[in-house]
């Protein structure tokens, strides 16, 4: 078993009908309203979603809500936790801790579960909020998790994570006992200092291009003929763990990074979306009235797909770091200010100037043209020029070697 990056997940098992009767097709479908990668989850998740969320969903949709995506905001986790207060009352347990983590305490964690299943715990934590139950029971467990609020790591931590980590892969929860820290501020520490550091080699490059095309070329075979992948194919739902155990020499988050990179200059034919000439200019423009349409007071509630979608030919992760750079160019005082002051910034005193700016630098007049989805070949992603580089598996083993 390699270690020293991590293992493998189980791959989920993607839906499939007519191999698996017990999941409704009518339900599947107006799930899919609601969450439109569905399909892509495994039988078990679908079967959650069906059981706990189809009918909030169904109401958060009569009440007019649409369902919450992203960071969760203020208002939500101040709801998360007069759910759980709430919740303890009427259990008759003090402690929020004892409720989320009943495996910490051995002598009543049977008596704990049987409560949370009489009394509807995942619903009724996540009553009000219009995301899945599932969700809202990570965050509360993020929220009420004291090792991990622990503050800065210690250089001995870290290397006990290194350590740690070289014996368990990725099995945080076993590291986490051991380090009296949470899961996820392990996996997210460990995320900074996994074994590639720094620019990334051509060997390295070219494991990930193979790995990402392996994947991609499957999903082809699944499209329609001829239909190639779409936008969000590209960047969403990438199955990052196994990813990146076959560059073997990076974090998940690296990997998820360098594509976004390398995907980048391909979705804009070579040129950067938002560049410094009139082109750039106009993506601006957009992406800041996108924005402040949007009406949202909270940037948690912001879908950057959907703001990405509508620039065209961009991915989330650049459209955030576009506005990102707007924020602090041009916004005084930004870190003072709400999202929606920011924004109402931008669109009041920066979006004349940016249009100031494109009267001078073209004589064409701007024109509001309709997006429409753009699909690509894998020929377009990767081109007879982006050929891979013989990988040097030797230094590969003399890693591998060295973590053993």
């Amino acid at each position: 078993m390699k270690r020293g990056i991590g293992l493998i997940k189980k791959k989920r098992r993607p839906i499939r009908l007519a191999e698996d009767d017990q999941v409704d097709p009518v339900l599947l479908e107006e799930l899919q309203e609601f969450i439109p990668n569905v399909r892509n989850k495994s039988v078990e998740e679908v079967k959650r979603l069906l059981r706990y969320d189809l009918p909030r969903f169904r109401n958060f949709k009569q009440q007019g809500v649409s369902l919450h995506r992203g960071r969760c905001s203020a208002e939500e986790n101040q709801l998360i936790r007069n759910n759980i207060a709430d919740f303890l009352v009427l259990i008759g347990i003090s402690s929020p801790v004892k409720l989320l983590f009943p495996k910490r305490f051995k002598g009543q964690e049977g008596e704990i579960r049987k409560l949370r299943i009489q009394h509807r715990f995942l619903e009724r934590i996540a009553e009000g909020i219009p995301r899945t139950c599932h969700q809202v029971y990570t965050r509360a467990k993020k929220i009420y998790d004291d090792t991990n609020h622990l503050g800065r790591f210690s250089k001995e931590e870290i290397k006990s994570l290194i350590k740690f980590q070289n014996l368990h892969g990725n099995n945080w929860s076993t590291i986490a006992k051991k380090m009296d820290r949470s899961v996820y501020a392990l996996e997210k520490r460990f995320s900074t200092i996994a074994a590639g550091h720094g620019t990334w080699s051509p060997d390295e490059e070219s494991r990930l291009k193979e790995a990402l095309k392996a994947h991609l070329e499957v999903m082809v075979q699944q499209s329609p003929a001829g239909s190639g992948l779409s936008r969000e194919q590209l960047c969403n739902n990438l199955p990052w763990t196994e990813i990146s155990h076959k560059v073997e020499t990076r974090h998940w988050v690296q990997c998820r990074l360098k594509w976004f990179s390398l995907l980048k200059s391909k979705l804009s034919s070579g040129t950067s979306t938002f560049n410094r000439g009139s082109d750039g200019l106009q993506a601006k423009i957009l992406l800041i009235n996108t924005l402040y349409n949007m009406r949202i007071d909270d940037m948690a509630d912001v879908n950057w797909d959907e703001v990405a979608d509508t620039i065209g030919k961009v991915t989330p992760v650049c459209v955030q770091k576009t506005f990102h750079r707007l924020k602090v160019s041009r916004v005084p005082n930004w870190t003072r200010l709400s999202y929606g002051e920011v924004i109402d910034f931008l669109h009041e005193k920066v979006c004349p100037l940016l249009k100031e700016n494109l009267k001078k630098s073209s004589a064409k007049e701007v024109q509001n043209t309709q997006q429409q989805e753009d699909t690509y070949q894998l020929s377009d992603i990767f081109s007879s020029q982006d050929e891979f580089v013989e990988v040097d598996n030797s230094q590969l083993a003399s890693r591998r070697s060295g973590r053993t």
